[in-house]
């Protein structure tokens, strides 16, 4: 009699451990659905990057564990860490303000301390754009052999999420001192992924995205134009549709080259861009997070010069602009 309650005892422990299961993954397939169809159009359209980036961050473990009892949802995980990531850099960026606050103040300690902050968070994105690259070649292929055969429009969108991850953990791991050891090749093959995208479509993100890559890291290039004509081009193509990812990638490179005043130049263009307020309502937030890139890359060089951010209104001046336009004393600030 006890081995029979022993075994009616362990198939119901059996039962109920299936049933628990059968209802996770009902409860999984009808999160994840919901979050393609409608999560992901919401947080693309949305112009609130604080609210994106807590999403981001808050739902990707959430919504990754449902891999335990349904689909992976690598799709999803391509924009999710490619948010998490860019979120990361924008604490970084805040940190390198304060480490150039520092040095201007001539404060080591200080200076030193916010440099290692810098660093930590730079890694960390880093390592969440190679996870979002990783998702990428398990959602469709590995980037750089045949280019994969495009389903629909969104499988497209999410092939360059994919890439910009892939150049993202590189520059940012570059940035960090390699601290997340990024592979190097990634380079090479998101460079040759970019050219399966149609970069008219794309808002010359593609392009920009080539031209990126074999200027900060020289190896394979174009033969019919230089990268920085290219880079030209495909910001030419972002103002015309009112996306300017485009911008960012051009700020990043010439400002990793130390050609200050191109990247001046690109802050101007982005300005006057931004007051158009053309937009693109489907990808707002895209737009939204290239603006506050932009504004970064304008903060450091405004502390670095002067001590302190960008004025506010005063995107695409700058403090040695011969018309004296802008102001280096604010009463109002102060107060």
């Amino acid at each position: 009699m006890k081995r029979k309650y022993l075994l009616l005892l362990l198939l119901g422990f059996h039962l109920l451990l299936s049933a628990c299961t059968v209802a996770y993954k009902s409860t999984g397939d009808v999160l994840l659905g919901y979050a393609e169809d409608q999560g992901v159009p919401y947080m693309l359209a949305s112009n609130d990057v604080a609210l994106g980036c807590s999403m981001a961050e808050a739902f990707t473990p959430f919504l990754l564990s449902f891999s335990r009892v349904t689909t992976p949802p690598d799709q999803l995980a391509i924009l999710f860490y490619l948010v998490a990531g860019n979120c990361t850099e924008l604490k970084a960026q805040e940190e390198e303000l304060r480490y150039l606050r520092a040095i201007y103040a001539k404060n080591s300690t200080e200076a030193q301390d916010a440099r290692i902050a810098q660093q930590r968070l730079l890694s960390l994105a880093a390592r969440r754009q190679l996870s979002g690259y990783y998702s990428l070649i398990v959602a469709q292929t590995e980037p750089g052999g045949r280019c994969p055969d495009f389903d629909s429009e969104n499988d497209e969108l999410f092939w360059l999420f994919g890439l910009l991850n892939g150049i993202q953990a590189i520059l940012n791991d570059i940035a960090s001192g390699g601290n997340s050891e990024v592979p190097m090749d990634i380079a090479a093959k998101v460079a040759r992924g970019a050219a399966c995208l149609d970069n008219e479509k794309w808002w010359g993100v593609p392009a920009a995205i080539q031209a990126a890559i074999w200027v900060t890291i020289p190896g394979e290039q174009s033969i019919n134009a230089t990268p920085r004509q290219i880079l030209q081009q495909s910001l030419q193509i972002g103002i015309q549709q009112g996306m300017s990812v485009s911008h960012v990638l051009a700020a990043q490179v010439y400002l990793g080259q130390g050609e200050t005043q191109e990247v001046k130049q690109i802050i101007r263009s982005y300005a006057s861009l931004s007051k158009q307020e053309a937009g693109n309502q489907p990808f707002d937030i895209l737009n939204e997070m290239s603006r506050l890139q932009i504004q970064a890359i304008s903060d450091r060089m405004w502390t670095e010069a002067e001590g302190k951010r960008t004025p506010l209104g005063k995107l695409g001046s700058f403090w040695d602009d011969s018309s004296k336009a802008v102001e280096t004393i604010d009463i109002d600030e102060i107060l």
